[in-house]
């Protein structure tokens, strides 16, 4: 398989790094007009170039504010595409990609990797004959600088409303954020309530740690469960649990893309459907 990766920065180079120990990938292509660090695959600063290298799919690893822009090119000569989350600034913008992903029938999968956390996946195995009554996320870590484009909710929250609607499988009723700005511009601290049909759900995200906190407690009529997302690991009733699946998130996420690519079906693998949802309620169409 012939794979296209867009955008060599931090969160591009842990793709990389994922595609380079894939056994499905044969060709690696990176394009980043800024980079100028040597790799031992074809590097492009010509993005009309790249794209005629005949790819299988594409990877699309750049700042958010670019997604729009780079997709609808690339749309028109990839069908498989990969865009990392969050997927644009927007729900117009989402709605755009999406609109122009149907015209060029394009098969778009989004990168919300914590789908693929080990730990995350064993939890919806044991969660097949338990109840779910209550969501608790914390994901707190000091501000990345890499960052300048989006604030925590677009950055963090994304990925645990994301989380909390693939683990319950229910849709979100009701919706409340609060948030603190940062720097004046983009908000550094957020508290978000959620109601479902059968389930309550508080998430907080932060960038105003001192070090990197990622667990969700979640109370279950049978029993109560507590995940460590950064270390895969989970606890049923302070009992740890081994893990069901041993890849990595992004190596897991790669596999269903390229699934996605050979016959249609990503299993459990975002798509352009599930951002437009976490989006709404981050814009409040969900009240």
């Amino acid at each position: 398989m012939k794979i296209g990766l867009i955008g060599l920065g931090k969160m591009g180079k842990n793709h990389l790094r994922e595609l380079e120990r894939n056994l499905r990938v044969k060709e690696i292509y990176l394009y980043d007009p800024f980079n100028e660090e040597q790799f031992i695959h074809p590097v492009y600063k010509n993005f009309d170039e790249f794209l005629e290298q005949k790819l299988d799919g594409v990877v699309i690893a750049t700042p958010t504010h670019t997604h729009l822009d780079i997709a609808i090119k690339v749309f028109s000569r990839v069908k498989n595409v990969l865009i990392e989350k969050p997927l644009a600034l927007n729900l117009d913008e989402i709605l755009i990609l999406q609109q122009k992903a149907k015209e060029h029938k394009v098969k778009v999968g989004v990168g919300f990797c914590e789908r693929f956390n080990p730990a995350v996946l064993t939890l919806k195995e044991k969660l097949l004959d338990d109840e779910i009554v209550s969501i608790n996320i914390q994901r707190i870590s000091p501000y990345p600088q890499r960052i300048n484009d989006v604030g925590v909710l677009s950055d963090l929250s994304v990925h645990d409303i994301d989380l909390v609607r693939f683990l319950s499988q229910e849709q979100i009723l009701k919706a409340n954020i609060y948030k603190s700005l940062h720097h004046d511009k983009f908000e550094n601290e957020a508290m978000i309530s959620l109601k479902l049909e059968n389930i309550l759900v508080n998430i907080h995200d932060s960038w105003n740690g001192q070090y990197i906190i990622r667990k969700i407690i979640l109370l279950g009529k049978k029993r109560t469960y507590e995940l460590d997302l950064k270390n895969f690991e989970l606890f049923i009733n302070m009992q740890k649990i081994p893990n069901l699946y041993e890849n990595s998130p992004l190596y897991a996420e790669h596999e269903a893309f390229f699934d996605l690519v050979l016959n249609g079906d990503g299993k459990n693998l975002a798509s352009i459907e599930d951002a437009l949802k976490v989006q709404e309620i981050l814009e409040g169409v969900v009240k």
